[in-house]
């Protein structure tokens, strides 16, 4: 087998496991009883409080990984010093939106304090349905990715995706049936799958322009 062949075969293989795998999360997470899923949400509660108060050093520390990471990866980019500098720009102007969204419409509205002094079991019922729809998310991440590196593409990928992501969803649901303490809730399976249909929705998004950073290259190194 080419050398090439190999690489794409175990790219493949990588991804459906890692769908195969957060499939695995997801169930472990299910597999809780009532009591024990109640304690994870609590810590989780307690360590959200901790970066909430110190939101600024977390937000500079992480936009300065994430200026790094992005940096790091324009410069290992081969195209255009153009395309380069419009993508820079892009990057710029992105991060001067979230700042500006971030201070005048996040901070005078959930400010720590104003958070936790709401009622605990109102905080606990909303960040499980929080979960809920980011853990969906990665699921539908991985499931598009999985169906692309498998020459699944387009409209077909996203399509089955989200059912795929939807089918699981209700699965995940009667399986809480079985485990003491759980109940299965339709809400529950519809917030699943509005957080699959995001991640789809991102990653085909994001893979987008990839593909169109690769057509301006090859236009301008032609």
């Amino acid at each position: 087998m080419p050398r090439n062949e190999v690489k794409i075969r175990a790219i493949q293989i990588l991804s459906w496991g890692m769908v195969l795998f957060w499939m695995a999360v997801i169930f472990w997470f299910s597999s809780q009883p009532a009591d024990e899923s109640v304690r994870w949400s609590v810590g989780v509660m307690e360590a959200g409080r901790d970066v909430l108060t110190n939101w600024q050093l977390v937000g500079i520390v992480s936009f300065i990984l994430l200026y790094h990471v992005f940096l790091i990866w324009l410069a290992r980019l081969k195209t255009h010093w153009l395309v380069k500098t419009l993508v820079f720009i892009a990057f710029v102007l992105l991060s001067i939106f979230a700042v500006y969204v971030l201070y005048t419409m996040v901070r005078p509205r959930v400010g720590a304090l104003g958070i936790f002094q709401m009622n605990r079991w109102v905080i606990h019922r909303q960040l499980r349905k929080f979960a809920h729809f980011i853990i969906f998310l990665f699921l539908g991440t991985f499931l598009i990715n999985a169906l692309t590196v498998s020459n699944v593409t387009g409209w077909k990928a996203i399509v089955i995706a989200l059912f795929v992501s939807f089918i699981y969803a209700i699965s995940d649901e009667l399986h809480q049936h079985f485990v003491p303490g759980r109940t299965p809730l339709v809400m529950d399976v519809m917030i699943d799958t509005a957080g699959a249909a995001v991640g789809i929705i991102l990653y085909s998004f994001v893979n987008g322009l990839f593909k169109l950073v690769r057509r301006l290259t090859h236009r301008y190194n032609d």
